[in-house]
């Protein structure tokens, strides 16, 4: 790819500005949504710590720990999500919510949300999130189901959506897997390939495709509201109690309602979609890791011997912990993170006007052989104490960094390490032979073509 593009050269000074290094002729958008980690890959490896690159603008991509803490934490003032890609793409699904928001708006949206995800309530999780996995393994194995293939990334979507219901919302979304999972596949490929002004069949048929999905989950989340209404908010601690009783006085104003359904939108969204995608690249990985996963079950036969695991159990648990942090690292779920200088700064030797889109590939800090041994191998014990020591901080972010991390980070990972324990107790899955596994990175990084597998009850 690049070699075949004509190089600015370091330091270039265009109008007075140090730009970085990068291809002069500007990249074509669709060359790039072909295959954007191959792509961040090659900038990165090319052009080294700072590229950059023009599509219909000038694209900055910071790829050193230290300079990802200056957009995202240490300058973050500077660096707004306002305008940017990650803007464009979720605000038509999610509207005004906590990801999309900014300013006052976004302060009392994390206020209003955060007492739900603090670590201490999270733990009190466990219990359902345990028996919300058996019921789901029940289901697996029974023997009207248990010879046919699972569509592994659609009922993992289902799990964690009903957990996050059931946790966060109170209320019960079991039975909905397969639509929920179809909706939300239709949903990344949309925001993460389409070209919304495109005028030809394909286009209408996939704003149309769009349209029904979001139907769906409006018509989900009126159901919620509607029934927590009814139902009364007093001694509830929800978070979609908290939601309703947070609105602003003119909580029955058309605005006010539909920043409630943006935000619970967001909610089901961010809350079930990190923790899906990461036990399903967490079980592809196991499958092709056999060794691992056998070290794994030894861990969980020694610390759990026949009970289900409680959030108590997990410091107890570091190498399943340890598995998830692995493939977070290899496969995180949101791949790239886009900012918007509000004004004049510096990353490194280089200028940044203001205005500049400046992206953070969590894919490409999590690649790099600098901070990480052999990168592109499965290795869970990278994350031992001994091996992680002098790490910089953000050389690892796969729920972002600074005052915008994921709010549910604590109750993501809580949940994937209990989910993962119930299911290698109980189960074993094995990847349909043939049926092809890549990463294709829409709005999170997901299996392009899902993952298939069979299930059968382990024995001993």
């Amino acid at each position: 790819m690049g070699d075949r593009l004509r190089e600015l050269p370091s330091a270039a000074i265009e109008e007075g500005v140090r730009v970085p290094p990068g291809p002069v002729e500007p990249v074509d958008l669709l060359t790039i949504r072909q295959d954007p980690l191959a792509f961040l890959t090659h900038v990165r490896a090319r052009y080294g710590d700072v590229s950059s690159h023009v599509i219909d603008e000038r694209v900055y991509v910071v790829n050193r720990p230290e300079l990802a803490r200056r957009v995202l934490a240490a300058n973050r003032r500077n660096y707004v999500k306002a305008g940017t890609p990650d803007d464009l793409m979720l605000t038509p699904l999610l509207g005004k919510g906590l990801l999309t928001s900014d300013g006052e708006l976004w302060k009392r949206q994390r206020r209003v949300s955060q007492p739900p995800f603090a670590p201490e309530r999270v733990e009190g999780f466990d219990e359902l999130v345990t028996s919300s996995t058996l019921e789901l393994l029940e289901r697996w194995t029974a023997p009207a189901t248990a010879s046919e293939p699972l569509r592994l990334d659609h009922q993992l979507s289902g799990l964690t959506l009903a957990i996050v219901a059931r946790a966060i919302f109170g209320s019960d979304l079991t039975g909905i897997n397969e639509r929920f999972g179809e909706a939300v596949d239709v949903l990344n490929r949309f925001m993460g390939h389409y070209d919304p002004l495109e005028d030809s069949a394909a286009g209408r048929e996939a704003r149309a495709a769009f349209s029904r999905a979001v139907g769906f989950l409006n018509g989900l989340v009126g159901l919620l509201v509607q029934a927590r209404r009814l139902e009364g908010t007093e001694g509830r601690d929800d978070l979609l109690s908290r939601l309703i009783e947070g609105m602003p006085a003119q909580g029955a104003s058309a605005e006010a309602q539909r920043e409630l359904r943006d935000q619970v939108v967001t909610m089901l969204m961010a809350g079930h979609e990190t923790t899906a995608k990461a036990l399903t690249w967490t079980i592809v990985l196991l499958d092709g890791h056999p060794a691992v996963g056998e070290r794994l079950d030894a861990e969980l036969d020694a610390v759990l011997g026949e009970r289900v695991a409680r959030a108590a159990d997990l410091p107890d648990l570091p190498f399943c912990r340890h598995v998830v942090q692995e493939a977070l690292r290899l496969f995180p779920p949101v791949w790239l993170l886009s900012r918007r200088a509000v004004n004049d700064d510096e990353l490194g030797e280089f200028d940044v006007p203001a205005g500049t889109l400046v992206c953070v590939s969590p894919y490409v800090l999590h690649r790099d052989e600098r901070f990480w041994e052999d990168p592109e191998c499965f290795d869970p014990d990278r994350f031992s104490d001994d091996r992680s020591a002098g790490r910089p901080e953000y050389a690892y972010i796969p729920f972002s960094g600074g005052p915008r991390h994921c709010i549910g980070r604590h109750f993501a990972m809580l949940e994937a390490q209990l989910v993962l324990a119930t299911m290698r107790r109980r189960v074993r899955l094995t990847l349909v032979q043939g049926h092809p596994i890549e990463p294709e990175a829409l709005v999170t990084l997901r299996p392009r073509h899902g993952v298939l597998a069979t299930v059968d009850a382990r024995h001993g």
